[in-house]
């Protein structure tokens, strides 16, 4: 009786490690990256699944300007470089004291955007599956 213990014990954890695993390391990817700034979008989304070429959204001193070919005027006050390949967006450069948004890296979807609350920047994601959506927000 006691070996049976042991095992159901043993297949318990195994179960619950690779639960967490596959939580902390599953991401879907979107089809849509949105560029606020004060949050007004800043640009056109960005279609992630469409992007041949790497290129930056640079967004500084009021003035945007992307290898793309699209610029437009805002009233930033920082500096923060965008960097968009192939199916996911990172914050390459930003003037923010503590830079944690240059700490969250690569992002190819998910419900958690990428924030640079300083300079006011949110990238959030679309196109995912209806399943990895917020329902409501009760405050």
């Amino acid at each position: 009786m006691k070996s049976n213990k042991f095992w159901i014990i043993v297949l318990g954890i195994i179960v619950t490690i690779s639960a967490v695993v596959a939580v902390l390391f599953w991401q879907v990817q979107a089809s849509y990256a949105n560029i606020y700034k004060d949050g007004e979008l800043f640009r056109p989304p960005v279609n992630l699944l469409a992007v041949t070429e790497p290129y930056s959204v640079m967004i500084y001193d009021g003035f945007s300007s992307g290898s793309d070919g699209l610029s437009s005027q805002s009233g930033a006050d920082g500096l923060n470089v965008i960097e968009i390949e192939y199916g996911r967006v990172r914050m390459s450069e930003s003037n923010c004291p503590l830079g944690i948004c240059l700490h969250r890296g690569w992002v190819s979807g998910g419900i958690m955007p990428v924030v640079c609350l300083p300079n006011r920047v949110v990238v959030t994601f679309d196109g995912v599956s209806d399943d990895n959506r917020i329902d409501a927000v009760v405050g």
